[in-house]
Parts: C-alpha cells; structure tokens; sequence
C-alpha cells in the first residue's frame, strides 16, 4: 500500500539525515491521511491526533530517531489496526 511505502521513506530519509525530503514526504503522507479520517472511529482519530503530534513535535525537535521510532512502532500499527 502506498501509505506504508511512505511511512517507509520517511524512515529511510531520517535515517539517512535527509531532512528535507523527510519532511516533504511527511507532509504529503499526511494529506493522504486526512483523507482515510472520513470512516474512522473518534477514538481512532484521537489516536492518530496524538501520534501525529509526537510526530510533528519531534521534527520540530530536531528529534529524528523519536520521529523515526514513532511511526514505525506507533503509527504503522495504529493504521492496521483502524484500516482493518
């Protein structure tokens, strides 16, 4: 899916400190979330509210490992588990 292939590189990005496409890519992997938001449970979208802060908190941080871990181990799953 095309989400998690964008999730994937922005991990990479990160990794490879290439801040600037991280960040281009973060933002357009967050439109492509708002628009999954429409059928979601409002409890689910609290979820990903909260974890899109720590995201945004974490690149403003210049905390890239935090971002990194987050949407691995925090967002990847938290989508699963809503788009089931």
């Amino acid at each position: 899916m095309e989400l998690y292939d964008n999730i994937d590189a922005i991990e990479r990005h990160l990794f490879r400190y290439e801040i600037k496409e991280a960040g281009a890519k973060l933002a357009e992997t967050t439109g492509h979330l708002a628009e999954l938001l429409a059928g979601w449970p409002p409890d689910g979208i609290r979820d990903l509210q909260e974890v899109l802060g720590v995201i945004m908190n974490g690149m403003q941080n210049a905390d890239y490992l935090l971002v990194a871990d987050v949407l691995h181990f925090e967002l990847k799953p938290l989508l699963r588990r809503s788009m089931a």
